[in-house]
């Protein structure tokens, strides 16, 4: 119960996934108004990058961990990288190197000529991996070489997971989204609490080295190496806390005393109007349903709203556990991703993986969040996938759920 989905091994599946997540990504901005596709026109946010920049780095990631990296690293320590398919992509597209203020004022080719370099990277990343098959197959070998296999499953995890910063991107910039992004669901029944008697979890440890049942082979730096933790009993909602749970706190004194918050948060809330405040209330595909997960709640709400109600957050261990060991807690996930009391560390014997800049950058300061939402990929939604943001975002799809406190 509750394994992940199966990342793509073989050759073909591997092709379909890539041309079919190319397929869902374009989608998502097929009806962009026109003069969001020049970079200085769009708005600037701190935590958005402009439509036609994160559409290139897409390629540019596939490109440089599929068709770049493995050549250098034959090569030689030096690791000298062969040349891209684009003139422009390095000096535009590598997240590491082009800073988040200059994506915007940057001079851009033609939206045509990115596009080219995104389906030419994408015809030669699916050429590589049916050669890589063949090779093999050729040669009498049974498996794909482990350190291709997890590169390809990266790429397809990154788009993965732009396909929901896109969607995120259009919220933020007030634009509905489009249809074929999974509609919002209400909740099938009334909260209830869920007891644990709590024990020994091993954290991270549905993958193949610990589990033979799940065929998932690829996982991220951050949920290695799999980590034994004592829970001690606990009781946990069997629901995120809905919208009409989050609208009644918002409206009441609770929100607007300073007991309710954390020294983090009084700073937060001291510094975001009421103005602000009420645009998270207002769904962003306009549905006037309040028996929906509450959205768009950063952590400093979602502590608040706990101590208004003598609640807390669930520690990611916690929310683990009982995503492992209850078939009724893992079917209430999914409507949003869920805040957790855990900030976001390395775990014992960490090691950072071929995706350098994935989470060591992050350890400290950034939250830990479970689950996954509507918008969320199927392939991303696995009890083990620890996703992190800072307390002060809310532009994500993301809410909570509490515990009781013993």
């Amino acid at each position: 119960m509750a394994h992940r989905s199966i990342f793509p091994t073989e050759a073909g599946s591997i092709v379909n996934a890539l041309r079919t997540q190319r397929n869902y990504t374009l989608a998502l901005y097929a009806d962009l108004p026109e003069s969001l596709w020049l970079p200085a026109d769009v708005p600037y946010l701190s935590h958005i990058n402009p439509p036609l920049w994160e559409l290139g780095h897409l390629a540019w990631f596939q490109e440089y961990f599929v068709l770049r990296l493995p050549i250098a690293l034959i090569v030689g320590a030096q690791r000298e990288l062969p040349p891209s398919l684009s003139v422009f992509a390095d000096g535009l597209l590598n997240s590491n190197t082009v800073a988040h203020r200059d994506r915007w004022t940057n001079d851009y080719p033609t939206r045509e000529q990115i596009f080219g370099y995104m389906a030419a990277v994408l015809e030669r990343v699916c050429e590589v991996a049916e050669k890589n098959a063949d090779c093999a197959a050729k040669n009498g070998i049974e498996d794909r070489n482990a350190a291709e296999e997890t590169n390809f499953a990266l790429v397809l995890a990154h788009e993965l997971m732009h396909q929901e910063a896109l969607a995120m991107t259009l919220a933020a910039l007030d634009l509905p989204l489009p249809l074929v992004v999974p509609e919002r669901t209400l909740f099938t029944g009334e909260s209830t609490e869920l007891a644990f008697v709590g024990g020994e979890i091993l954290l991270g440890a549905d993958n193949v080295a610990h589990n033979a049942n799940a065929a998932q082979r690829f996982q991220f730096d951050n949920e290695s190496p799999a980590m034994t933790v004592s829970v001690a009993p606990f009781t946990i909602s069997s629901n995120p806390a809905s919208r009409a749970e989050f609208e009644a706190f918002w409206q009441s004194a609770a929100y607007h005393d300073p007991r309710c918050w954390s020294d983090e948060g009084n700073a937060w809330r001291a510094q975001n109007s009421l103005k602000k405040l009420d645009k998270k209330l207002a769904s962003y595909d306009a549905r006037s349903d309040r028996n929906l997960a509450a959205v768009h709640v950063n952590y400093y709400e979602a502590e608040a709203f706990c101590r208004a109600h003598n609640r807390r957050l669930p520690t990611e261990a916690e929310w683990e556990f009982a995503a492992t060991r209850s078939p009724e807690f893992w079917a209430s996930v999914g409507h949003v991703w869920e805040w957790t009391a855990s900030a976001f560390m390395p775990r014992p014997g960490f090691e950072v993986g071929v995706y350098q800049e994935y989470s060591a950058p992050w350890f400290g300061s950034h939250q830990v969040l479970r689950g996954g939402s509507f918008a969320t990929h199927p392939l991303m939604k696995y009890p083990q996938y620890r996703n992190f943001y800072t307390k002060n975002r809310s532009d994500m799809f993301c809410g909570f759920r509490t515990c009781a406190i013993a």
